[in-house]
């Protein structure tokens, strides 16, 4: 028997799904338009502790197109439990020690939310694999930025070492629907894609999408010259050339004091 409120999610997903009212309780998508320039992604090539290493931040508080998703994880509703994971790259290594992800402020979102799942998964294609389960990532503690227009979550303190390559993150709160109701994930502006499309999965089917990976225009009719906002921070691990250069230099220091 499904409760009054299970009920309300069913009967009113298809409707929101295709572009229905925003009063309406379970909702896959939502609207906005971006009216600010998108940072490009990019690696920062002299990173160092907590810079940005991969910058595609840039969202709108503007609800006039499908430019934003759902991409949050119900425990108490886990049928429509979402996820949304977009393609980053690394020219080196790096120490990944802040991800930080934007919503817009609906529901009863804000500090009392405080974790997350992340996950990380090594791209091999434009997609993730089948078995790149988003359920599965770790949980993270996670903070609230109240930017005015959106709320910053952000997962810090990660220190997770990467090697150069590409991959997919995901940064998605774990806030059930009653009581914080439900947000959305703001995407980057139009035609400013970088890398593949935004990829999305809700595993358990309650959307009625699929349960595997596909892209957001795919799932939805979704874009497909946008990303997801994103900002990654960390360190470059220096490449074993540079750290022989690094440790030449300080003997040549310690050289030169000695002649002085």
């Amino acid at each position: 028997m499904l409760s009054k409120e299970e009920k309300g999610l069913h009967s009113t997903k298809r409707t929101k799904l295709f572009g229905g009212l925003r009063e309406m309780k379970m909702k896959l998508i939502g609207s906005t338009t971006l009216g600010v320039t998108a940072a490009a992604a990019m690696l920062s090539s002299s990173a160092a502790l907590g810079d940005v290493l991969y910058d595609q931040s840039a969202y709108t508080s503007d609800y006039s197109t499908t430019h934003i998703s759902v991409d949050q994880e119900f425990a108490d509703f886990p049928t429509y439990s979402s996820y949304m994971a977009d393609d980053v790259s690394f020219a080196t290594g790096v120490t990944i020690n802040v991800v930080s992800t934007y919503y817009t402020m609906e529901g009863n979102w804000g500090p009392g939310i405080t974790q997350a799942r992340l996950n990380i998964f090594a791209k091999t294609g434009s997609l993730p694999g089948a078995g790149d389960d988003p359920t599965a990532g770790i949980v993270v503690d996670v903070t609230f930025t109240n930017l005015g227009d959106a709320w910053q979550v952000t997962a810090s303190g990660l220190g997770i070492d990467l090697a150069a390559g590409d991959y997919w993150f995901a940064l998605t709160p774990m806030a059930d629907f009653d009581p914080f109701g439900q947000a959305f994930h703001y995407f980057t502006a139009p035609s400013t894609l970088v890398g593949d499309q935004i990829a999305f999965r809700n595993p358990s089917g309650g959307f009625g999408v699929g349960t595997e990976w596909q892209t957001i225009a795919d799932a939805y009719g979704g874009p497909t010259d946008a990303n997801m906002a994103l900002m990654v921070e960390g360190t470059v691990i220096p490449a074993p050339g540079a750290l022989a250069l690094l440790g030449l230099a300080g003997i040549a220091g310690r050289r030169r004091r000695r002649n002085a």
